[in-house]
């Protein structure tokens, strides 16, 4: 019998390892033949949208850039929406980080807390939220 996982993620890729495991723990669910929907919520937003190419030479060092990319997410969430996964994000937490309007990542839905995370709520069996 098929279960699913609801995941509230509430951090970005770069302050720390949470949307990492939180990736990788999706990965898990999905292998294992369950349902995980995962709800982006707080610093957790700013995973949701398409990245916007920088024009021009950034003042960031090569080495750093190198570094920094390795915290990005988007290609990964993306294969995971492919792979069944649903992502929704809180256009509030949106608004508030002058992200609302940008464009989401393929997979990745509008949301907020009184719909999107409420209908996740409905039909999870397990609940985290994961975030610092």
């Amino acid at each position: 019998m098929s279960r699913t996982l609801t995941i509230a993620l509430l951090s970005g890729s770069t302050e720390n390892d949470d949307a990492a495991f939180v990736v990788n723990l999706a990965r898990a669910v999905l292998a294992r033949g369950d349902a995980v929907n995962v709800f982006l919520y707080g610093n957790g937003c700013n995973l949701a949208n398409k990245p916007v190419p920088f024009d021009g030479r950034s003042p960031i060092s090569d080495a750093l850039r190198g570094h920094m990319d390795g915290f990005v997410l988007a290609g990964a969430i993306e294969e995971l929406a492919a792979a069944g996964a649903k992502f929704a994000t809180c256009h509030t937490t949106e608004y508030s980080r002058g992200t609302e309007g940008l464009a989401y990542l393929d997979g990745v839905a509008w949301g907020d807390v009184g719909n999107s995370y409420t209908r996740f709520l409905m039909s999870t069996d397990v609940l985290l939220t994961i975030g610092r």
